[in-house]
């Protein structure tokens, strides 16, 4: 299970370093891809077979099931970790997401999955998750509903 808060930075070939808390979880390698927030994220390879067999179940015929595939699959890329546990952010990601030379990202895990943001954009989305006085409300409908 992914959980915990990191910093870690970006180098100028565009390559950042797992936290050394994920490295012994991803040992085999990952898929990184676009988040559904304006972050990353990383999936162990199991995970992310798992759901591309859960969504191949998604009608071709559905527009809505062919986008979410576009949204995971067009971006998504194997990615391998050297022994220091550094990788290779892809150059289309990076752009996107304005991941620059010396910055500083944040690695958030998510229990399956790991989230990457920029520093700009973690704030926005911590901000959310951790302060906004209406999230009891919502976790309550969230847990209700299932």
């Amino acid at each position: 299970m992914f959980t915990g808060i990191y910093e870690h930075t970006i180098d100028k070939k565009g390559r950042t370093s797992l936290p050394a808390r994920f490295r012994s979880l991803l040992i085999e390698g990952a898929y990184i891809s676009v988040g559904l927030d304006k972050n990353l994220v990383i999936y162990s390879i199991p995970f992310f077979e798992k759901m591309a067999n859960d969504v191949s179940d998604f009608s071709l015929a559905d527009p809505v099931a062919r986008k979410y595939r576009r949204r995971m699959f067009n971006k998504a890329e194997l990615i391998e970790f050297d022994a220091n546990g550094r990788f290779l952010l892809p150059t289309y990601l990076r752009d996107e997401f304005n991941f620059q030379d010396g910055d500083k990202i944040i690695f958030a895990g998510s229990s399956d999955y790991i989230e990457i943001w920029t520093e700009e954009e973690w704030k926005k989305a911590e901000i959310e998750a951790f302060h906004d006085e209406k999230i009891s409300e919502d976790f309550a409908n969230l847990l209700n509903n299932r």
